[in-house]
């Protein structure tokens, strides 16, 4: 399988991007700055991209059988927009290549809620 993984420079993106590669998946691991990702393998690309390129990130998605996103941002007092912008873009990426596992167009009707749910 040919997995997308955002935020693969993270502690958490980095094992997932090891776990995949061990599994005999091929790995496309998308960071601010490839430079600084420690990782090789024969069936690991590394993509440089940042989230909040539409265009960068359609890029990224090409060609792919998953994506998963690992974004994160540091703790702080300013307001984040980043998850926001960059979900949306993946999310938008995704929707240009229907074939994705997991992939499905949104409920019709009434959704039901879990019934911890609080909305």
């Amino acid at each position: 399988m040919k997995l997308a993984v955002f935020g693969a420079n993270s502690s958490t993106g980095r094992h997932l991007t090891e776990q995949a590669l061990a599994a005999g998946h091929t790995v496309t691991a998308v960071v601010r700055r490839p430079a600084e990702f420690p990782l090789s393998d024969l069936h690991l690309r590394i993509c440089g991209a940042d989230v909040t390129d539409r265009a960068a990130v359609e890029r990224a998605v090409e060609d792919q059988d998953a994506v998963v996103s690992i974004l994160g941002v540091p703790y702080g007092r300013r307001p984040v927009t980043v998850l926001s912008r960059g979900i949306t873009h993946i999310t938008d990426a995704m929707a240009l290549h229907p074939e994705y596992a997991g992939h499905r167009p949104p409920p019709r009707g009434r959704v039901r809620r879990h019934r911890r749910t609080r909305w």
